[in-house]
């Protein structure tokens, strides 16, 4: 049986086809297709087919998707209408409780906020839920109604209902989802009691809309994408795709706001699997593209959450791992600003035209041109196995560049890739010092298409010892879809003073939690055997305006004693990330949370054994690469990735070439292949 994983990037499309008996692993990489992302996909599929793969024998696909998060950037989402309670439909004042981005400017009256695409068309609906829970003011159904049909007269795709207190007794925002469906069927609805069942107005109301801005597009597009999958003879229930969270839920099933970092997430979960079996439980992953970099820090073999997150103008409060994505991939374009000066992105040329190099029309020299330039990239091998690259072109644009900023052609190369490493050493501080962790303690993972090329020089300029580079690097992330197991969230709000909170109120919420996602998974076809449970806690000190999710642990039988272990896990918690904590300060519960997954069959890193050879048998050849400017071109080893078997060692300055990435070892630096068929740098 087979396991297939598609990662659908800005430049390419990367498909993994796992054999689950053998472990054997064949790799795909297709230029992506952003104008219908699903063609790639399917091209994949067919391509896999004939290369002798059973439509019957597919197990499980697995998919990472930017489909929400591109609506969300690009505001190319629904026209969306939004109920609130009666008195609440002055809007834009709840929107001007979202926190601002820079809290230096908190106190500025200069500061102009950038709120996300606020609903047009609003309407409010005659009822009241009070702070308990209780209905003091029933629905009016009729006026409901009318509220639905005016919505619908003015062409409304999708609807968001967030009523006040909802979160505690839903009853009126289910009551007109009735009511939608009855007057305008097969209108997208999204529920604040469903989509987030948390306190605070801002959040609540942003994540809701914001999930029914997404929904249309992403339940077309999976709709389409699970029909044309059926098409080709995939039988399989298994249909997964990657969320915010690091788990994958069933196309079916999943929530489309918790999707919007869902391909970042699976380059995580990889780097995380890559680096224990290299023995390392401190990570911090570089996933570096044709268009972004992605970078998380996890701690103990486990990627750091956080429960909200902000993805352009829009605050989401779904819980999501803690990835830093920057405008920093192969494809970033540099340009001389009007004063001269050089700068590097944010603006990429994706995949269409794409670098210079790849001769497709593209004018504007990229980093891939200047790493081209410098000799790290093979002039002679075709990007991915597909794209050929034009290694004069590229000089000649940089050339071009060069000669308006007065400079040599190398040094205009060079300056190009020193402004992008800055910008990627600021994204991997933003995940890691500036969070209260020592990077010496932690090693660098480094894979997607071009990162392996500048993680040596990253990880000396940011003191950290070690890189280790996946075997296949350029499709890691459509790995880590394979090994993630079906995930979902749940929460609850009740404000509690920790002094006050008796064990056995947190066990009834904990244990409601429980018998909720019991229903989910089994009504999805997981026995109970299968699940793991997670429960936490979100406290806070009394006047804070932020929280922090404290573990629990697996039973929902809580006593007193792990009530106050867990107010001290807080305040460690608070000094660690902080600097500061408040132990003799009054705290407060807040949320109460539970983190369920339903362990199954996952993708499996396999031992290799040592051969009787050396890693001069790996060595093809030599080129010319210039690792300093001020000293030009030199003759540099070239090794291929394919002869390279565990126990080689080699000394940089070396290049290790592969179909889907290359690898640069900088002067100075050691590599060793390990068991994995890793290779790992030494940095120091």
């Amino acid at each position: 049986m087979k396991a297939i994983a598609v990662d659908t990037g800005g430049t390419f499309t990367d498909m993994v086809v796992l054999d689950q008996d053998t472990g054997a692993l064949a790799v795909l990489k297709l230029p992506s297709t952003p104008d219908e992302p699903g063609r790639a996909i399917i091209d994949g599929l067919r391509e896999a087919f004939g290369n002798g793969v059973a439509p019957a024998d597919v197990l499980s696909l697995s998919h990472g998707t930017t489909v929400g998060t591109n609506a969300l950037l690009t505001g190319a989402g629904a026209h969306v209408g939004l109920f609130v309670t009666e008195g609440f439909g002055a809007i834009n004042d709840v929107w001007h409780l979202a926190p601002s981005e820079d809290s230096s400017r908190a106190t500025s009256v200069y500061v102009e906020k950038k709120p996300p695409v606020l609903p047009r068309y609003r309407r409010e609906a005659k009822e009241r839920v009070n702070y308990k829970g209780e209905a003091v003011v029933p629905l009016d159904e009729e006026a409901a109604a009318e509220a639905v049909r005016s919505l619908g007269r003015r062409g409304v795709e999708s609807i968001a209902v967030v009523l006040l207190f909802s979160f505690l007794n839903p009853a009126h925002e289910e009551r007109i989802a009735e009511i939608i469906e009855h007057e305008l069927p097969g209108t997208t609805v999204s529920l604040s009691s469903k989509v987030l069942p948390q306190m605070r107005e801002f959040p609540r109301l942003s994540t809701t809309v914001a999930n029914a801005y997404i929904s249309p597009k992403m339940g077309t597009y999976l709709a389409t994408l699970e029909e044309r999958v059926r098409a080709e003879q995939v039988t399989s229930d298994a249909l997964y795709v990657m969320q915010s969270n690091g788990g994958v839920a069933r196309i079916g099933s999943v929530t489309p706001v918790t999707t919007v970092l869902s391909g970042p997430c699976a380059g995580a979960m990889a780097a995380m699997a890559v680096a224990a079996t290299a023995g390392f439980d401190n990570v911090v992953s570089l996933d570096m593209g044709g268009t972004s970099t992605d970078i998380a820090l996890g701690q103990q073999g486990r990627v750091l959450e956080t429960t909200s997150g902000r993805i352009g103008n829009w605050e989401l409060a779904v819980p999501m791992l803690m990835i830093n994505t920057i405008g920093a991939g192969g494809g970033t374009i540099a340009t001389v600003e009007s004063g001269g000066g050089l700068r590097v992105g944010p603006e990429s040329a994706g995949a269409d035209p794409g670098p210079v190099a790849y001769g497709k029309g593209g004018t504007q020299p990229t980093v891939t041109d200047a790493n081209l330039v410098l000799g790290f990239l093979n002039p002679e091998s075709k990007l991915a196995g597909r794209v050929s690259l034009d290694r004069d072109g590229a000089e000649r644009s940089i050339a071009g560049m060069a000669e308006r900023l007065g400079l040599g052609t190398l040094e205009t190369a060079e300056g190009i890739i020193r402004i992008i490493n800055a910008k990627m050493e600021e994204g991997i501080r933003a995940v890691s010092t500036e969070q209260g962790y020592d990077l010496r303690d932690f090693v660098l993972v480094a894979f997607g298409g071009a990162g392996p090329v500048p993680s040596g020089r990253l990880a000396a300029d940011l003191k950290m010892s070690k890189v280790i580079v996946p075997p296949a690097p350029g499709v890691t992330s459509a790995l880590g879809l394979l090994m993630a197991d079906p995930r979902h969230d749940y929460v609850r709000s009740r404000l509690r003073l920790m002094s006050e909170l008796e064990a056995g109120e947190l066990t009834a919420i904990m244990q409601d939690l429980r018998a909720q996602a019991e229903r989910e998974f089994t009504s999805e076809g997981y026995s109970l055997d299968q699940l793991r449970l997670e429960f936490g806690i979100d406290i806070r000190y009394l006047g804070q305006g932020y929280e922090l999710t404290i573990p629990l642990g697996a039973d929902s039988q809580v006593s007193q004693q792990d009530v106050t272990a867990a107010r001290g896990r807080f305040d460690a918690t608070h000094e660690q990330m902080f600097g500061h904590a408040a132990p003799d300060e009054e705290a407060e519960a807040v949320n109460y949370r539970l983190r369920a997954s339903a362990v199954v069959p996952k993708a499996t890193l396999k031992r290799q054994a040592h051969p009787d050879t050396d890693s001069r048998v790996a060595r093809v050849g030599e080129r010319q690469v210039c690792f300093d400017s001020a000293h030009g071109m030199a003759s540099c080893p070239v090794y291929d990735r394919a002869l390279l078997a565990p126990g080689h060692r080699f000394d940089g300055p070396a290049i290790v070439d592969q179909l889907d990435s290359t690898t640069v070892v900088y002067p100075g630096q050691r590599a060793l292949v390990d068991d994995y068929l890793n290779i790992i740098i030494d940095v120091t």
